[in-house]
């Protein structure tokens, strides 16, 4: 139990802090002198995410003994996946974030949050129901469907609130959190099938690897192709110019 635990930490943590450098380092000091988005701002929301990604696999949790039939089963994902979305527009849909390019970012940073304790609780709970033994050993092979689904959570969930962020920032809200919930719905449905097919090798990896595959060309396009361009878009909404928006 207490290996499943570490594990659990070291799997969830360990992308999203490399995500986070990845991603931001070209954005803030020094690769710039002006940051694009206040540090304590994105940690605060950060530590937001967390406890919002806490609260929401508890959720979770709860509603699993509930999902006794496939059509149940795919209506409570579908509905956990909008409500994972709509916990992204009510935390960024201020107005102090409204019109606001730093807000891309800032739905980056609950995306993160998020991702990372919905991995952090996904690994601990199904390694102790599925891969642990009673004395906390864990096979090659469920350490490695263990990190895959842990980084498919935390790339699908950082790049959806990357995506409502830009609704708030481009005051088109609706338009982008409902892009992220149909994108959430077809991921999280992925998951559940992966899960159902936990007894057939073959099935629960082909299903990991699409949503896994899905997951990481959805958070290459938010954050490595639109990024970039979503920034100057919005300064240029705000009426302000920087040339050293990195490409």
């Amino acid at each position: 139990m207490d290996i499943i635990l570490y594990v659990a930490g070291i799997m969830a943590f360990a992308p999203t802090l490399a995500l986070m450098y990845a991603v931001l380092r070209k954005y803030t000091y020094p690769a710039v002198e002006q940051p694009f988005f206040s540090d304590p701002a994105f940690f605060s929301l950060f530590v937001v995410g967390l406890v919002g990604g806490t609260l929401l696999f508890l959720l979770y949790t709860y509603l699993i003994p509930y999902m006794n039939a496939d059509w149940l089963n795919i209506f409570v994902m579908v509905l956990f996946a909008t409500v994972q979305c709509l916990v992204f527009v009510a935390v960024l849909n201020l107005k102090r974030f409204h019109g606001k390019s730093d807000s891309v970012f800032y739905g980056y940073g609950i995306g993160l949050g998020l991702g990372c304790t919905m991995a952090f609780g996904t690994i601990f709970y199904f390694g102790t129901i599925f891969v642990g033994d009673g004395e906390g050993s864990i096979e090659v092979t469920g350490y490695i469907w263990l990190f895959l689904m842990a980084l498919s959570y935390i790339l699908m969930l950082s790049a959806i609130g990357t995506t409502v962020g830009e609704g708030i920032a481009r005051l088109r809200p609706r338009e982008f959190a409902m892009q992220g919930i149909l994108i959430n719905a077809v991921f999280s449905i992925l998951m559940l099938s992966a899960y159902l097919n936990y007894e057939s090798e073959l099935l629960f990896y082909a299903f990991l690897i699409i949503a896994l595959v899905i997951a990481a060309i959805y958070f290459y396009y938010v954050m490595y192709m639109k990024l970039s361009r979503v920034v100057k878009e919005v300064l240029k909404m705000e009426g302000k110019t920087r040339k050293d928006v990195p490409k």
